[in-house]
């Protein structure tokens, strides 16, 4: 058995696993597109890794686009599924896949005119709307913390992983003729107390583990010092009569954001005349699809529906769907809040917010979101006086705010403490899904933490090779097995009592039983009389 990291290694864009069986069936492990630099973004077009024809299944974490955004690809070159994932995913992937697809098809027909312009050919997209149609029928939604056997010799768990709704990390138990392999991946992982969505759940013992280390290298800022930051932020604007225009990810940043403005607007502390656009047809659909899976919140945002408040919707939030909607935002005189799609700032509406206000003093770009090398946010984070948006170089003098504290995704602490009950002695952790520094600078102190677990940081395209091993046990705390032990000892000493009775009977078949379970018991009573 063998498992390649097709995407997210030294990098964290295109998350995917080619997981190979010993007798040659194979499954994918996420579908991510690679998204940011030109050079990365070729990577799409490579099909022989995938094994496109030889598939079993595809089984995806959660439902951003880096980990998901690659299946209608595969679906042109050949895939006929099934694709596994939580409902929310599914839910999820119906309107990001034909966002992508809508991506795409623009992307190449712009592309395509310029060539001819330039008298060479043009070009196809990656994939097209009817991509995108056929691999949302191959969708198979998959409860939580149910084990199920849904491609042969592979017993597969989804363990709510926290960082967006229906977010899993994957358990599977792959089983050869010469024993089995546990192996679990992390997806992206959430953090403790984020807002909407429950904690990260701990999956079962593993022999092999793959991590994301997306914020492997820090710590982020608490999530009430970051709220209180994005209020001040906005205050600041109120004031001097300016926007705060911030790039957001369709799903669940847009969300938290909204849930914080909402929450401050039922406190008093939002001004009434400060309309809040969300200016994202995707972001809009994934928020009704929040809306509608109340199931999945974590208790506290429960307890906000219980109370009678909407948590994801307040008196001046605005939806603007339309071409013309999200123009006229250009029209709206003093202050406002602008989400906008994409999150990096380098496609979709936000660049046309940039472009509009990035000049003014009085403008306050928010960044609330990982931004990857090579795009426009990035660039912003790291000072640029200027950027070019649509061919155009446009000055940054508005003050640029990096609020970390909202980020979905697990900082090193964080990282640390989900990891600690899988680092027995022996597994082997693959840390993926961070840059380069950060996955290395994880490795580092992982290593110090847990010096019997051997870390690695693979590499793109690198296989790594899964031998037969003894099943994985959890550890159990003493003190819970001794709780065990008295219970099982008192229902004995009550059986014991029952069998004295000389009315008691039972068949040879029950009896023969009983002194299996009794012998198994001794030999449990032998091994610790040796502790």
């Amino acid at each position: 058995m063998r498992i390649t990291c097709l995407g997210a290694a030294r990098t964290v864009t295109g998350s995917s696993y080619l997981v190979e069986m010993a007798d040659d069936r194979c499954f994918l492990v996420d579908c991510g597109l690679f998204q940011g630099s030109g050079q990365m973004e070729r990577r799409n077009w490579l099909n022989q890794p995938y094994r496109v024809s030889d598939l079993d299944g595809i089984f995806i974490t959660h439902a951003h686009i880096d980990h998901s955004g690659l299946v209608p690809r595969l679906v042109r070159q050949g895939f006929e599924g099934p694709v596994y994932a939580s409902k929310p995913t599914c839910e999820l992937l119906k309107i990001l896949w034909l966002d992508s697809a809508h991506i795409q098809e623009m992307e190449a027909s712009w592309q395509s005119k310029k060539n001819k312009r330039q008298g060479k050919n043009g070009i196809e997209p990656l994939y097209e709307k009817v991509d995108a149609e056929a691999a949302i029928t191959m969708l198979k939604p998959v409860e939580m913390d149910a084990a199920r056997k849904l491609i042969p010799g592979v017993e597969s768990t989804f363990v709510g992983a926290g960082h967006i709704l229906g977010a899993a990390s994957l358990h599977l138990t792959l089983e050869t003729g010469g024993g089995q392999h546990a192996v679990g991946f992390s997806g992206d992982l959430g953090r403790p107390n984020q807002l909407i969505v429950p904690d990260p759940e701990q999956m079962g013992p593993v022999n092999t583990l793959f991590m994301e280390t997306t914020y492997g290298n820090r710590a982020h800022k608490s999530l009430e010092d970051s709220q209180n930051e994005l209020m001040a932020v906005v205050h600041a604007a109120y004031k001097e009569g300016g926007k705060v225009v911030s790039p957001v990810f369709a799903v669940e940043r847009s969300q938290e954001i909204i849930y914080t403005l909402a929450a401050a607007q039922r406190r008093g502390e939002l001004p009434d005349d400060m309309p809040v656009f969300l200016d994202s047809p995707l972001a809009i659909n994934a928020t009704r699809i929040f809306r509608e899976h109340p199931e999945f919140f974590d208790a506290e945002t429960r307890a906000i529906l219980d109370a009678g408040h909407t948590p994801l919707d307040m008196p001046n939030l605005k939806f603007t769907t339309t071409t013309e909607e999200s123009q006229g935002i250009n029209n709206v005189m003093g202050p406002a809040v602008i989400l906008a799609g994409s999150g990096m700032a380098n496609a979709g509406r936000i660049k046309h917010h940039l472009k509009h206000n990035l000049w003014r003093p009085n403008c306050h770009v928010v960044i609330v979101g990982f931004q990857a090398k090579g795009t426009t946010g990035r660039r912003l984070i790291e000072g640029a006086e200027k950027v070019k948006i649509f061919r155009e170089d446009v000055a940054v003098r508005a003050t640029v705010h990096t609020i970390g504290g909202f980020s979905a995704h697990a900082d090193q602490n964080e990282l640390l403490a989900w990891l600690t009950p899988l680092a027995q002695p022996g597994v082997k952790v693959n840390l993926m899904h961070g840059e380069e520094a950060s996955s290395l600078a994880f490795k580092r102190v992982a290593s110090e933490r847990f010096p019997k677990v051997r870390f690695h940081v693979p590499r793109w395209n690198e296989t790594l090779e899964l031998k037969p091993m003894p099943k994985v046990y959890a550890p159990v705390e003493p003190e819970v097995l001794a709780g065990e032990v008295l219970a099982m000892s008192q229902r004995l000493a009550a059986l014991a009592r029952r069998l004295e009775n000389p009315q008691a009977a039972l068949d040879p078949a029950q009896a023969a039983a009983m002194q299996e379970a009794l012998r198994a018991a001794g030999q449990a009573a032998d091994a610790g009389d040796a502790l």
